[in-house]
């Protein structure tokens, strides 16, 4: 008996060890097989889509001027968010957004948990005049990885409150009726 004790000692001290390693190559797999691009789901679409960086860069390109927290300015480019929308399969057209499709809107969700929400009519060239980018660089340069790969982008708001960096997944919700 007690040369089984001995041995299940023995066999429990590396095991604190063992799990580490397992865990790391978990992480370690994880984050080589994490999906790229942005994820589009919710109301108005067949199916959720994932968008590749390939498939966002085909988009028209744009580019708006805002300035950073801080007051510097700065030129961001990438597609407006309308396009992106539309590109996963959203019917935002101006038949389908009177009526019931005023009461869409899109949710931003950011890698840390941020989210921010824009109505759908906000993001329409048939009703706005301004366009919500979701940006890919800065100033010529890729996002640094503290705000990309992806960001919205408020080029008229006084605050940068909606300018969501990290930007991993954006879904189209119909308000509920109160």
């Amino acid at each position: 008996m007690l040369s089984v004790t001995a041995a299940a000692f023995r066999l429990f001290r590396f095991f604190p060890a063992l799990v580490g390693l397992l865990c790391l190559s978990a992480t370690a797999n994880a984050q080589t097989t994490a999906p790229t691009g942005v994820q589009v789901s919710g109301a108005n679409l067949a199916r959720p889509a994932r968008l590749s960086p390939a498939d966002l860069a085909r988009l028209p390109r744009l580019e708006v001027s805002r300035p950073d927290h801080d007051g510097k300015p700065h030129t961001y480019s990438g597609a407006a968010l309308y396009a992106v929308l539309t590109a996963a399969g959203a019917d935002l057209s101006p038949a389908k957004l009177p009526g019931k499709g005023m009461a869409h809107y899109v949710q931003i969700s950011a890698a840390d948990g941020y989210h921010a929400v824009f109505a759908l009519a906000e993001l329409s060239p048939d009703f706005a005049t301004r366009t919500v980018l979701l940006a890919d660089r800065c100033d010529g340069q890729p996002l640094p990885a503290q705000a990309g790969p992806y960001q919205i982008i408020v080029p008229d708001e006084k605050k940068m409150g909606r300018c969501v960096r990290q930007v991993q997944s954006l879904r189209i919700v119909q308000a509920k009726k109160m």
